[in-house]
């Protein structure tokens, strides 16, 4: 006798879990949210960075990524150049 009550249970459940998880995949799919993008070139030999980035957030940009590129030589001149890649929602 519960056994059966056990396996009613868990047919039932199933039952809700398949049906649970169809309604879930036939909800409509949201709109890809669109991007801008910049590109910024910091030097921090002329200015300092942190208000320069501080004032790009406060314009919405979001830093996503930082690269430079720095001469194999120390005497070489410019140095390094460093640029940092921000987006923010259109």
């Amino acid at each position: 006798m519960n056994n059966r009550i056990y396996i009613v249970l868990v047919l039932a459940a199933l039952v809700c879990l398949v049906g649970w998880s169809a309604h879930a995949q036939l909800k409509p799919t949201a709109t890809r949210q669109a991007w801008e993008h910049l590109e910024v070139e910091l030097d921090p030999r002329f200015f300092q960075t942190t208000p320069k980035l501080n004032q790009l957030g406060s314009e919405g940009w979001e830093l996503v990524g930082v690269t430079s590129s720095c001469p194999s030589s120390p005497d070489s001149n410019p140095g390094c150049r460093i640029w940092a890649y921000m987006k923010r929602p259109k």
